[in-house]
């Protein structure tokens, strides 16, 4: 007899760990909506501040008065689609750890543009690749993408990004040469089975820590050219040159595309990972250090105080009596940003969305993170010197790249960890 209730018992333990497991799956891939459900349920994630009895989760979970979750935003419900993207080995080979400022993330980083119905990739390896239609990567069903590989004659250290215009194809990249970094632009006239590029910038002056930034078309006082970003310097080690007019580094540059000559439009950067120019507006996002991620509306000769004002502050920061760097910028002749992320989210690329994106969206920019895995949607002032509003919308993902692909009337992301390019669309 108590053989046989051994068994019972035996194979009931059994049963019940098969269900657990079964529903655990279920619940983990969100079988028959369960998660989902669930989430409705407890919007602000009652069951799990129930199980955790955390002063620090706890709040942490009771934070999120108002705040909305995809599908939802304030006033816009958007649809949040991933494919995954297939690169070459090497991108997955481990090659950006020896490099802890390529990226934090599982992989590498890539840059996207598109073309007609292309989409164009840039690792950060100088690999450059294509998808023939674009329409097929947002509207199939299937998760995974394959790439093409195009044959170049790229030699880099890294890619920081590439730029469309005209037919062609530009990548802003650095080479190192006796531990010294070279920023360098590279332009190629399009075709998918090759591209022949040819050196358009590159200037001796090098740097330890040196890096090219993003590019944006621009037309300065009638010449066509490209405005670009430089930076210098490691985490509590400002690099020495972002007031420096000798210098190209810590700066935006103007670049001629009929002469190729160049000159300072603006100083005083730590980091420009986003740039958005149109017509005589310029925008850009700028990494704070510990601190102080900025939003600046570019002018020129503009000075924009770094490494002198932040209102960021150190990363070895101890809660001392007086802050390092000045937090005022005007009255040291610097300009003032027009918005400062405290805490830093590690911003990314910028994108003025088009009216057509939504009615509820005129004069927004969307503003990307990285640490942060969140989009903000920032509404500004006719002449975009104050934002007015800001909404944060969690994705859960690493954004390196922002683009918006009009036949379809959606934005496309860049999700570095994963590998992986987001497709965010309004739901009608």
């Amino acid at each position: 007899m108590k053989k046989f209730l051994s068994r019972i018992k035996l194979k009931f333990t059994i049963l019940i760990l098969i269900v657990i497991t079964i529903l655990t799956v279920a619940f983990y891939f969100n079988f028959f909506e369960l998660k989902t459900k669930l989430y409705n349920k407890y919007p602000n994630l009652a069951l799990r501040e129930y199980f955790f009895k955390n002063t620090i989760l706890t709040n942490n979970l009771n934070n999120d008065y108002n705040v909305k979750f995809l599908p939802y935003t304030q006033f816009v419900k958007m649809k949040l689609t991933k494919k995954k993207l297939i690169f070459k080995k090497e991108y997955y080979s481990g090659l950006q750890h020896s490099d802890p400022s390529i990226s934090y993330s599982q992989w590498g980083t890539f840059f996207i543009e598109t073309y007609k119905k292309k989409l164009l990739i840039s690792d950060f390896l100088g690999n450059i690749y294509y998808y023939d239609n674009l329409n097929n990567i947002i509207n199939n069903s299937i998760k995974e993408s394959k790439l093409n590989i195009i044959k170049t004659n790229l030699k880099v250290y890294r890619v920081f990004d590439i730029f469309f215009h005209d037919e062609k194809i530009y990548i802003a990249y650095i080479t190192e040469e006796n531990n010294c970094r070279k920023i360098n632009i590279s332009v190629a006239k399009f075709n998918q089975d090759s591209l022949i590029f040819n050196k358009l910038f590159s200037p001796k002056e090098c740097n330890e820590t040196g890096a090219i930034g993003r590019m944006q078309f621009y037309n300065h006082q009638g010449k066509p050219g490209i405005l670009f970003s430089t930076a210098e310097g490691t985490h509590d080690k400002p690099g020495k040159n972002a007031q420096n007019d000798k210098s190209i580094f810590g700066k935006i540059l103007f670049l001629d595309l009929n002469n190729q000559n160049y000159f300072i439009f603006s100083k005083g950067h730590r980091v420009t990972q986003g740039l958005y120019t149109e017509g005589n507006l310029i925008l850009s996002s700028e990494h704070g250090p510990r601190g102080g991620d900025e939003i600046n509306k570019i002018i020129l000769n503009g000075n924009y105080g770094w490494p002198i004002s932040s209102y960021g502050e150190r990363y070895n920061f101890t809660y001392q009596k007086n802050p390092y760097y000045k937090k005022k910028h005007e009255s040291l002749n610097f300009e003032e940003p027009i918005f400062a992320f405290v805490p830093s989210i590690g911003v990314s690329e910028i994108l003025k969305l088009p009216n057509q994106f939504s009615n509820f969206f005129h004069n927004d920019l969307m503003i990307t993170s990285l640490n942060d895995r969140s989009i903000y949607i920032a509404n500004f002032d006719e002449d975009f010197s104050r934002i007015i509003t800001i909404e944060k919308i969690f994705l859960g993902e690493r954004i390196r790249d922002i683009k918006y692909y009009e036949e379809l009337n959606s934005i496309l992301l860049a999700f570095e960890e994963n590998g992986e390019i987001g497709i965010l669309s309004v739901i009608k």
